[in-house]
């Protein structure tokens, strides 16, 4: 969905990304996160007043493909399942921090680490984010076919939500 504007300088603001497989069932948390802030956006105009114009996605790869989707924008949130969490906990931080982590979404098996991918990008003098921050949700390390949730990670979308909307407006979801 886009609630997107582009600046004079030829870049957009703010894009949210929810990464994931829809069919592997608690590996979608991404994904219903970004599901979950479009529904809420869309009935709340002060929020979408707030948060400003921005554009959401879903993907299921990482590393360049990811950053390519990145490219020309001013600010990224990545929301991906985290294998290292406990089922449902919800971590903010800057992908710096994350580099090297077990990752579910932001790297790819079958190329190079998010992290790598930006740098590359930033070296040859692409436009990304400078800060790219993520929101990741514990889930259990198995991942099930399946296109729902289990309780503790669903629990957890709207609360994943609020943590977005904290980092995009910098004031406490009420």
């Amino acid at each position: 969905m886009s609630y997107a504007a582009t600046d004079t300088a030829g870049q957009r603001p703010t894009i949210v990304v929810g990464l994931g497989n829809p069919i592997l069932g608690d590996d979608a948390v991404g994904w219903r996160v970004v599901d979950a802030l479009e529904q809420r956006l869309a009935v709340d105009a002060s929020l979408s007043e707030a948060i400003g114009p921005i554009e959401t996605e879903r993907l299921a790869v990482g590393g360049l493909s990811l950053m390519e989707r990145l490219v020309g924008y001013q600010r990224a949130l990545l929301v991906d399942a985290d294998v290292t969490g406990s089922p449902g906990m919800i971590r903010v931080a800057p992908l710096e921090e994350l580099n090297g982590r077990p990752a579910a979404h932001l790297d790819s098996a079958h190329d190079v680490s998010a992290m790598r991918a930006i740098e590359v990008a930033r070296d040859l003098g692409t436009i990304v984010p400078r800060r790219i921050l993520v929101v990741t949700v514990g889930i259990p390390m198995a991942a099930l076919f399946g296109d729902t949730l289990s309780p503790a990670v669903a629990a957890a979308v709207e609360p994943a939500v609020d943590a977005i909307i904290v980092q995009l407006t910098g004031a406490a979801v009420t």
